[in-house]
Order: C-alpha cells, then sequence, then structure tokens
C-alpha cells in the first residue's frame, strides 16, 4: 500500500493517523510544530478529563499514542505539494521529497496574506501563491517573493531555476534565515492597470515588477489549497462528508474546513478523513 501522508500534528491529524495505520496504512505525519492548539493553556471541555488538561499535554498524549502503533512523526515545514505519477509528491523546506498515494491537510487556518494595498486585485494577473505553479509565466521578467523564513527561500529557489530577475522581499521584516540577498522596504501597495506593473513602498519609492510571490511564514492550509487547486470559500478548505476535497485522494481536516473550532470536531474530521483516505489507498492499490 501506497504512504498516506499527513500534514499536521494536532488533534485532527493524529485522530487521521490512529485510524489509517490500524487499518494497515504506512503513515507519515509532518508538522513545523503543535499548531494554534499549543497556544492555549487548560482544555476543560474535552471528554474523559475530569480536571481538565493542559493543551501541550494533551499534543504529547496524542503523538505518543500515534508512535506506538506506528506512525512516523517528523518536525518539518511543508512547503508544497504536487501531483507525480503515483500520486502526489510532499516537499519540506530541508528539501525532503515525500512520496504519497494520499494525504490529509490538518494543518489549522492560517491565512498568510500580507495586508498589502491592491493585493486581491491581482490575484491571478501579477500576484501568485505558488512558484512551481506560475513560475513558468514570468520566464525572462522581473518578480518578487514576499517573505522573511524558509518558505520564502524555498519558493525563491524554484524561480531562479527558471527566472534569473527574482528578488526577495522580506516587507519592513527582518529575516529570519539567511538569504542571499534581500530588500527590507515595507510595502505599501501594488500597481498597474489590467495586472502588477509596479510595487510601491511606505518610504514613497517604487520599482517595477511583473510578478509577485506570497511566501509569508510557513505555508499552511490556505497556501497548500492555493498550490493544488483545491476549492475553498471563505479561508476555509471545503470538503464533502467523507473528508474529500474535489481533488481525489486529497483531504482536509480540522480547523482548516468548515465548521467549529473545537478539539473534538477535530479529532471527528480526523477519524473520518484517516477512514476515507485508507480505503483511497486500498482501492488504488
Amino acid at each position: 500500500m501506497k504512504d498516506l501522508i499527513i500534514i499536521g500534528q494536532g488533534p485532527a491529524g493524529i485522530s487521521a493517523a490512529l485510524y489509517a495505520v490500524r487499518g494497515g496504512a504506512p503513515v507519515t505525519v509532518i508538522a513545523k510544530d503543535d499548531g494554534a492548539l499549543a497556544k492555549a493553556d487548560k482544555i476543560e471541555n474535552y471528554y474523559g478529563f475530569e480536571g481538565g488538561i493542559s493543551a501541550r499535554e494533551l499534543i504529547a498524549q496524542g503523538k505518543k499514542q500515534a508512535q506506538a502503533i506506528g506512525a512516523r512523526l517528523y518536525k518539518d515545514e511543508v512547503c508544497g505539494i504536487e501531483f507525480a505519477e503515483s500520486g502526489f509528491t510532499v516537499k519540506t523546506t530541508s528539501g525532503k521529497e515525500l512520496n504519497a498515494g494520499a494525504a490529509i491537510i490538518a494543518c489549522g487556518i492560517s491565512r498568510n496574506v500580507p495586508p498589502i494595498r491592491n493585493i486581491e486585485k491581482f490575484e491571478g494577473s501579477g500576484v501568485s501563491y505558488c512558484a512551481i505553479c506560475d513560475g513558468f509565466f514570468f520566464r525572462g521578467k522581473k518578480v518578487a517573493v514576499i517573505g522573511n523564513a524558509a518558505y520564502a527561500l524555498s519558493e525563491y529557489k524554484v524561480l531562479k531555476n527558471i527566472i534569473q530577475n527574482v528578488t526577495i522581499l522580506t516587507d519592513g521584516l527582518p529575516p529570519l534565515i539567511d538569504f542571499p540577498s534581500y530588500d527590507d522596504r515595507k510595502i505599501e501597495s501594488f500597481e498597474g492597470k489590467d495586472s502588477l506593473e509596479e510595487i510601491r513602498f511606505a518610504d514613497g519609492s517604487a520599482e517595477r515588477y511583473d510578478g509577485v510571490f506570497i511566501a509569508c511564514g510557513s505555508a499552511g492550509a490556505f497556501e497548500l489549497s492555493k498550490k493544488l487547486g483545491l476549492e475553498t470559500k471563505d479561508n476555509k478548505i471545503i470538503v464533502n462528508e467523507r473528508m474529500e476535497t474535489n481533488i481525489p485522494g486529497i483531504y482536509a481536516a480540522g480547523d482548516c474546513v468548515p465548521g467549529l473550532q473545537q478539539i473534538a470536531k477535530a479529532v471527528f474530521d480526523g477519524m473520518i478523513a484517516g477512514v476515507e483516505s485508507l480505503k483511497f489507498l486500498k482501492k488504488h492499490d
């Protein structure tokens, strides 16, 4: 059976792993960190804990439970999911490329879109969220990657393979890793008529650019959905009752899909996604 890769190790991701592993699937769970739940203090409305439980303890117990039955947990930052001949390839900022027959997105609802004026106006007309998807269309042109961490560097490297003139813009933030070069001016707005033509900065300067690639922070569910072409609405990935997205073999669960943002729901979503992705893998084995 081909591998199932789960992106995110919160309640949804770990719940999915528990059901998929018990069903016989080889499962790899990848996450940069413990997600939004780790920022909570004490959980007092979750079944089975009369006196409540700390968020960190609940997370730790879930991960140990998954590892105990054979799930592989890796700490890494996923920067993209691509279609492959035998399913999908999940890429990380550390350079790993993992093959999967199916994947579950369970990494929360971060939407790392900077508050730059006119950014939505030029989405699809100069503003992109996927270097691999759209870099080809900007060959011979001048483009920028907006971001200040590993995700931005990953997108930069993809673009440099096909475009000579690529600049990293940190949008006024200090770089969190070593970049080959960067421009740290704060961005004010994107300007142009029918498509992006220039970037205006807060210091009053402006510079011509043909395209920009948004790569702020880490690649969360929103960014991954943009890369794959998943159907979204109001910053959520649209799924059916089986947690299936509009792309066969790709599932989503937890806070990144519509509904209450509660641990109980995330666990339920993960259970469904784990069971259904297992069925998919067995069918296409």
